[in-house]
């Protein structure tokens, strides 16, 4: 997910969870934001450009279209241990049943945890009609994902099935060489 929609959707969850209590609120928000600061620290440490517009500006350009002839450093996958909601979650409830006050914080932290989930991945459908293979090239025995074929940000469905499909790596990477 991108930083802008973890910013809303924690607003409009800390409004709906605590409409009577703005800090509350802006705890729901820190928690479902803050934790982004890891992506920043990644980047800047990858990169050396430790301005905040600079990793904004990154962050832009990586979520944007892979166009041909780009030639700017790509810095891989930008997530801590942080990011792993098997280890951040418990900790963070324990501490909340601790302290009452973190529980806003805990709150915020796990809407924005469960909007990282690619839930396309979990589609038994997709993968029982994949069986195990490719669905381009028809490799077996390789390592899998589940991706859209019109992404949604061009107009293609979230929801149907027939939007998304099994891809290898090897796969993928020839699909996004191509685009441009």
């Amino acid at each position: 997910m991108r930083f802008r929609t973890h910013l809303f959707t924690s607003v409009a969850a800390g409004l709906a969870l605590y409409p009577r209590s703005p800090l509350r609120t802006a705890l729901v928000v820190i928690g479902g934001v803050a934790i982004d600061v890891d992506h920043f620290v990644l980047y800047a440490a990858r990169s050396g450009d430790w301005s905040l517009l600079g990793g904004l500006r990154y962050d832009r350009r990586r979520h944007g279209r892979f166009r041909r002839g780009d030639t700017r450093p790509r810095y891989g996958q930008l997530r801590s241990e942080v990011h792993r909601p098997l280890v951040t979650l418990p900790l963070v409830w324990v501490l909340a049943l601790a302290w009452p006050w973190l529980r806003p914080v805990a709150a915020g932290l796990t809407l924005h945890l469960l909007l990282d989930v690619p839930f396309q991945r979990y589609d038994r459908g997709v993968w029982r009609r994949a069986g195990g293979r490719c669905e381009r090239c028809g490799l077996q025995g390789v390592s899998l994902d589940v991706y859209f074929r019109r992404s949604p940000a061009a107009g293609g469905s979230w929801f149907r099935s027939d939007n998304r499909v099994v891809l290898c790596a090897g796969c993928v990477r020839e699909l996004l060489g191509r685009e441009g």
